[in-house]
């Protein structure tokens, strides 16, 4: 079985062991398993620290050329190396990288369309192309990759691309079993002030009318706009969930499930 983890930065903290012991339970379940990571809140204290207003268009962060050395910085080389580290203090063999590393993770730069107008975002990207050898490969010697969202042009120049893009293209890449997606929030809620207004099943129609009503907005936006437009048909499974539900992944290998919002894609 494949799963494909990710992880928001508002739950990465030097002290989470809840992610390594649901992984290593997964591993000696004999799953595969990749984790993606985000980072928005740390990137955003980092660019504060340094003087610059984070801005953000449709839940997605403006990257300006001097801004995305900060991003790398922060996501490849902090925030994935204190994962890493955490996953290893815990037993877990797992071993770090970017989309930039071994030709892994291709992309362009995104160019946002709203109301008949096309936003540029800067180096903020989307993914175009996903060579996976370098997961079959940490795979193949026992380890579990740990990936940073930072993705590579043509030229191999970093681009900003959402954490929950690159989760999706890399489930589709690999026709995953499960993606499932954690975040500070229960799953898609019908009303974003009441945390028991769950939605437990989301179709393509009904988000539809949740963005036409303006319920989904902000960093929910992108997340399942991603796996719409790119999971259709790949994946047989996806979740989005909280943090408190990352004890139960591995009731996955038995056929059960974890409290949030199941996509139907």
């Amino acid at each position: 079985m494949k799963l494909v983890v990710k992880i928001s930065g508002k739950l990465l903290t030097p002290e989470e062991v809840a992610l390594p012991g649901a992984v290593k339970a997964l591993v000696e379940k004999g799953a595969k398993v990749v984790v993606v990571h985000g980072g928005g809140p740390q990137l955003t204290e980092m660019l504060q620290k340094l003087g610059r207003t984070p801005q953000f268009v449709e839940g997605l962060r403006v990257t300006s050329k001097e801004e995305m050395e900060v991003v790398e910085m922060v996501l490849s080389g902090l925030l994935n190396k204190m994962l890493v580290g955490t996953f290893l203090r815990n037993g877990v063999p797992a071993c770090g990288v970017s989309g930039r590393d071994a030709f892994f993770l291709q992309g362009e730069r995104y160019t946002l369309k709203k109301d008949g107008q096309e936003i540029g975002l800067g180096q903020v990207g989307e993914v175009t192309q996903v060579d996976a050898r370098i997961i079959f490969a940490l795979w193949e010697w026992g380890f579990v990759p740990v990936v940073s969202p930072v993705c590579g042009d043509v030229a191999w120049e970093a681009l900003n691309v959402n954490a929950d893009w690159v989760a999706a293209h890399i489930a589709r890449a690999l026709q995953a079993d499960y993606l499932v997606l954690f975040s500070d929030v229960p799953g898609v809620l019908q009303d974003p002030k009441n945390r028991d207004s769950l939605i437990e099943t989301l179709t393509m129609r009904e988000m539809e009318r949740l963005v036409a009503e303006g319920v989904i907005q902000g960093g929910m936006l992108p997340k399942l706009q991603a796996l719409f437009q790119i999971l259709c048909g790949s994946v047989r499974e996806v979740f989005i969930s909280e943090g408190s539900e990352i004890v139960h992944l591995p009731t996955l290998c038995e056929g059960g499930r974890i409290r949030g919002t199941r996509v139907v894609l």
